[in-house]
């Protein structure tokens, strides 16, 4: 008999129709989510299980024994782990943040009337218009066609700010080739964009199956919902995401009803994010410095059993945490100086597959946030670190084209 290998476990998942859990009942999955249109998901781990509450009896007895033991409300439980790709991820983390994802916008210069470009102020500036109204944002990722100059056609431009009359002075990094106003182009952001809404939350389930193809038993867990994400970028080394998991059911297929899904769709190809590249501001300056950055988003998820039923009736989520850490060289006071002052900061990741001007990207905007240390432990010979952990706080401000919420997420390969 063979023995499961952890290179022949596939794992693939699938939203249901509808986030609505029903408190009582349980969707008959041969309907709902249905065997096929699933995908499968590129992993390094995963951890999902059934669990059950157990009793154990308390009952004294002269022969000293335990004589009853129980099985009580079931929760699925358990996380995928991987390394952070673009397009992987992007319906989980739509899930988490609870928001619509949102379509790439695009304008000309119908919309604009021309664009000029000055390489030293790293700024792009539209005759006429407002870019912000047209719905550009800090944070997106965007590329310009039909250009005369052709250096600046068809790269990624990330927005960092927008300026001047109505908005017009966009800044852009990297720097733009100069250029002098050109009546004839399109300007487009790339890929899908979604954040924390302030109403309007969406709750969404999915079905996950880990299929253990060399011993043909695929255990699908049923009702889940996405608790959050923790993605962390290290100074050397591939960037990975955790997707925590909080679900109601699992059920076990065998021999020729295994897998449950069928033909699921290929995992994606793209590249891994590494933070080699990109880049990281804080507080609108690119830092060079920082060895390490981690963004945790965490919803709260709880189940709580009821009288007369072993599932739970629903799967809550709570709020909407987003905390992390950011470790850099230590080489002046300003850091330190915003932990001592509460200053109100922003951080703004930029990560790219290759170091290509169209490489595939994610942008991750934290439009406020508050550190709560900022230590320096001397310790080595070398260069000392200063660690930083941070609180990400709803925006309230009125900055131009920031967007109302605690954290924005772009991928330019989300469809």
């Amino acid at each position: 008999m063979s023995l499961s290998e952890g290179v022949q476990a596939r794992v693939a998942y699938k939203a249901y129709a509808t986030g609505v859990i029903a408190s009582t009942t349980q969707p008959d999955s041969s309907a709902d989510p249905g065997a096929s249109a699933a995908q499968i998901l590129r992993r390094v781990s995963t951890s999902l299980k059934l669990g059950k509450d157990t009793y154990q009896s308390e009952e004294v007895r002269t022969d000293r024994q335990i004589a009853d033991f129980r099985h009580g409300t079931r929760r699925v439980t358990g996380s995928i782990s991987g390394e952070f790709s673009p397009a992987t991820y992007w319906e989980l983390i739509e899930a988490a943040l609870r928001g619509t994802d949102a379509a790439a916008i695009t304008a000309d210069q119908s919309d604009l009337t021309s664009v000029s470009a000055d390489s030293s102020t790293a700024k792009v500036t539209f005759a006429s218009g407002n870019p912000v109204s047209l719905g550009f944002r800090v944070g997106d990722v965007i590329r310009f066609s039909s250009l005369a100059d052709a250096d600046n056609n068809s790269k990624n431009f990330l927005v960092l700010a927008f300026g001047g009359a109505n908005n017009r002075e966009v800044t852009v990094f990297p720097a733009p080739d100069t250029m002098s106003p050109d009546t004839s182009f399109t300007v487009a952001t790339v890929g899908r964009s979604v954040y924390v809404p302030s109403s309007g939350h969406v709750q969404r389930k999915f079905a996950f199956e880990v299929y253990h193809e060399d011993i043909d038993i695929a255990r699908l867990f049923t009702e889940c919902r996405v608790a959050g994400f923790s993605i962390d970028l290290p100074a050397s080394g591939m960037s990975t995401i955790e997707i925590p998991v909080m679900g109601r059911d699992m059920e076990v297929y065998e021999d020729s009803a295994a897998p449950f899904f069928t033909n699921p769709a290929a995992a994606t190809t793209t590249g891994i994010f590494a933070a080699v590249n990109g880049a990281i501001y804080l507080n609108g300056a690119r830092i060079g410095v920082v060895t390490g950055l981690s963004i945790q988003l965490d919803v709260s998820p709880s189940s709580d059993a009821v009288v007369g039923q072993n599932i739970v009736p629903e799967v809550f989520l709570g709020r909407a945490n987003v905390t992390g850490q950011v470790t850099a060289f230590f080489e002046n006071a300003d850091l330190i100086g915003n932990f001592l002052d509460e200053d109100e900061i922003a951080i703004l990741v930029y990560l790219t597959t290759t170091s290509a001007p169209d490489s595939p990207a994610a942008t991750i905007h934290l439009p406020r946030v508050k550190l709560g240390d900022a230590d320096v432990a001397v310790s080595g010979e070398g260069g000392q670190v200063l660690t930083m952990p941070f609180q990400a706080l709803l925006y309230q401000g009125s900055g131009a084209g920031i967007v109302a919420t605690t954290i924005r997420i772009v991928d330019t390969q989300a469809t």
